[in-house]
């Protein structure tokens, strides 16, 4: 069962607003909810990509699973640590003039919600950790590839039996490794004995709080399917532990999670334009002349910035693709068009969409509607009523790397100045 909520809402233009995340919550709330965060900071990319993965691409059949996967974005755009110091040492105190303080207080009343019984933190860590020193990349002093817990056992709290958890867990990931040199290890910090540094941290405040909580590290010498892979057995098994039933769309092991995490990226901007499989650069995008911008994307981590007028779409610490704005007053005069496909009936399709094409298409004539097929004609005129091949549309105006996919769009005829209604996607399959 998929029941999915967005907490927060990211709309992104010059910058990032602090005090914004996600929360998406899949399965049906329960006072057995386990939380799974990412992205506490901005440089370790396996943990918030795992946990956008696992919001994105699993489906709690019963139970109840939260997942943030961006709790620091303005650090996953700066691709650091944190812009404004490491956000996951300001659990314990954070000053009032932190510009982090609201988001970090929105934290903390999400891990104290009553239905939250566990948390599990993902993060990416230098090297392998060894118990004694091997070498430079394999010593005490690593991060990569650990369990971490701050203490043995938190009495009273749901699966406070942290060590034994934390070993079940540990056990599972080296059944999975992909080389002895990827072993993993347990490592208890025995926080409150005084270790200065995660006294501060997220995890010791859900400790503190009564909360079981865990974390997980990937060896950031690792490819990202790597860490993502290692990242998702682990959540797994807490899921496992908690008795939260899921099933995933994509097999998990590293060629399973690359192809998942490939998947082409679809981003709906004012319900009007859509992007999918962006490349790197691409032409006028009609956007509304008021200057307003809503961002809406189903994926938490994809975030519009601007920069001199250029607008940029990341996907987490990436940029994958840059435009120009051409403005127009926004019209909803339709909402759908008719288009035959392949010489068959026409049919209506809603506009926002994308359809796929063996050979051709047409859009039907509608009064009123002008078509613009990106690519095709040279001259502003209704471009509708034309039967559309793909040798027809120059491919440099294709939307994606492969020069399959087209944009159609469509504005109301005024006199002087056409109005921009929307937009529908073409992709030749052939």
């Amino acid at each position: 069962m998929r029941n999915l909520t967005i907490f927060l809402t990211i709309f992104i233009f010059s910058s990032y607003a602090y005090g914004e995340f996600s929360l998406i919550k899949l399965g049906v709330d329960d006072n057995n909810t386990v939380l799974v965060t990412g992205g506490i900071q901005g440089d370790e990319p396996g943990g918030f990509m795992s946990a956008n993965l696992l919001a994105r691409k699993y489906e709690i059949i019963s139970g109840s699973l939260y997942v943030v996967p961006n709790l620091n974005m303005p650090s996953i755009l700066k691709k650091s640590r944190g812009v404004n110091g490491d956000m996951n040492r300001k659990f314990d105190k954070i000053s009032d003039k932190d510009p982090e303080k609201d988001v970090v207080e929105q934290i903390k009343s999400l891990v104290l919600q009553p239905n939250i019984s566990m948390l599990v933190n993902l993060h990416d860590g230098s090297g392998f950790y060894r118990p004694k020193y091997i070498n430079q990349m394999m010593n005490p002093n690593r991060w990569g590839n650990i369990v971490i817990i701050d203490q043995s056992t938190l009495d009273g709290a749901l699966y406070g039996d942290l060590e034994q958890n934390a070993n079940k867990v540990v056990d599972r990931l080296n059944s999975k490794i992909l080389d002895p040199k990827h072993k993993y290890h347990l490592r208890n910090t025995r926080t409150s004995d005084g270790d200065k540094e995660m006294l501060k941290s997220l995890s010791y405040f859900a400790i503190k709080n009564g909360k079981s909580a865990y974390a997980n590290e990937a060896s950031k010498s690792l490819p990202i399917n790597e860490r993502v892979y290692y990242h998702l057995i682990a959540v797994e098994e807490y899921l496992k532990l908690a008795g939260i039933e899921f099933k995933r769309d994509f097999e998990l092991t590293p060629q399973g999670v690359k192809k998942a995490l490939d998947e082409d990226l679809s981003v709906l901007v004012c319900g009007k334009f859509l992007f999918y499989s962006p490349k790197s650069r691409l032409g006028y995008i009609p956007l509304s002349s008021d200057g307003k911008l809503d961002f809406d994307c189903d994926n938490a981590l994809v975030a519009l910035t601007k920069t001199q007028g250029i607008y940029n779409i990341h996907y987490g610490n990436n940029i994958i693709t840059r435009f120009t704005p051409e403005f127009f007053e926004y019209s909803n005069l339709i909402d759908e068009i008719g288009i035959r496909i392949d010489d068959d009936e026409p049919k209506f399709v809603k506009l926002g969409q994308k359809i796929v094409v063996d050979s051709n298409f047409m859009i039907m004539p509608k009064d009123g509607v002008r078509a613009n097929i990106i690519g095709y004609g040279t001259t502003i005129s209704d471009e509708s009523g034309i039967k559309i091949t793909k040798d027809m549309i120059k491919s440099r105006f294709s939307m994606d790397k492969k020069e399959q996919i087209y944009r159609v769009e469509f504005y109301e005829m005024c006199d002087g100045k056409d109005k921009f209604i929307g937009m529908i996607l073409v992709e030749f399959a052939k």
